[in-house]
């Protein structure tokens, strides 16, 4: 990889690092200057992403922690600022994607489903704000990016309980920028739709891809590194005035109307 220094002397933490978009982020803001924490339940992935980052030059450590439960999302915070003595970053990517694959319509949506999508969803991005925000006001701000999705704008036939998760984590996104902007803290949150990771190739049917595709304006769905590059813009010093902001990356996906992919279908087929 190319080191730039944007983010040197900063320190990130991306929960969920050791796979898809998490991972990406954590290679990106390596390379640029960041020390990362790679934080995860998968050790084996972790540690492998922690070596790559140090193999191309930059700097990461790897924390084993289950970021929806309260007592090792603290230990995580402290053991950072014990460790490095801030915390500049933290991308609040970890989700609890295993569950898709049950989440129906409300009606036939097994209750316990609903609150573990909340818990891994929701929850733990809550508990990450919970106990980062006072290290970031005492270090003199930060910034705080959590990951939302497209799912969370409006209703679908399934993904029940995600979307309704990830519509809670653009509130708390708002809630934190309102709460805490006047101490130097600044949150924001990215919404993407269908992202090409290795957990959607385990968790995703295989048709959803082809569909994302034919309702997207461009010509492709987001990338891994689509979606690195808004977490490094809205962690950085340019992205200063950019606050309580949830930042759709979609190709475009909620600005076309309903319609479209049928009538480019239509056109395409001779009318």
């Amino acid at each position: 990889m190319s080191l730039t220094t944007e983010f040197a002397a900063k320190v990130a933490i991306v929960t969920g690092g050791a796979n898809g978009m998490g991972e990406r982020v954590a290679h990106t803001l390596a390379e640029a200057g960041a020390t990362v924490v790679v934080a995860d339940r998968d050790a084996e992935r972790g540690a492998l992403v922690v070596d790559e980052i140090g193999a191309a030059g930059g700097v990461a450590y790897f924390s084993h922690v289950d970021v929806s439960v309260e007592s090792e999302v603290k230990h995580l915070i402290e053991s950072v600022l014990s460790s490095h003595g801030r915390i500049d970053v933290i991308d609040n990517n970890a989700a609890a994607l295993e569950l898709t694959a049950n989440d129906g319509p409300i009606a036939e949506l097994e209750a316990d489903v609903f609150t573990d999508s909340l818990r891994g969803d929701l929850f733990a991005p809550f508990l990450c704000c919970k106990y980062v925000i006072p290290a970031m006001v005492q270090g003199g701000g930060g910034s705080i990016i959590n990951m939302a999705s497209v799912s969370g704008f409006a209703g679908e036939l399934t993904l029940s309980a995600y979307g309704i998760a990830k519509a809670g984590v653009m509130q708390l996104t708002r809630a934190v920028a309102t709460q805490y902007g006047r101490q130097g803290i600044r949150c924001n949150a990215i919404a993407p739709s269908f992202v090409t990771t290795r957990n959607n190739d385990l968790y995703a049917p295989p048709e959803l891809q082809g569909i994302y595709e034919r309702v997207t304006p461009v010509d492709r769905v987001p990338s891994p590194q689509d979606i690195a590059d808004a977490v490094a813009f809205l962690a950085s010093e340019r992205s200063q005035m950019i606050n309580g902001q949830v930042i759709a990356v979609d190709g475009g996906l909620r600005a076309a109307s309903p319609i479209v992919a049928g009538y480019r279908g239509w056109q395409e087929s001779g009318r």
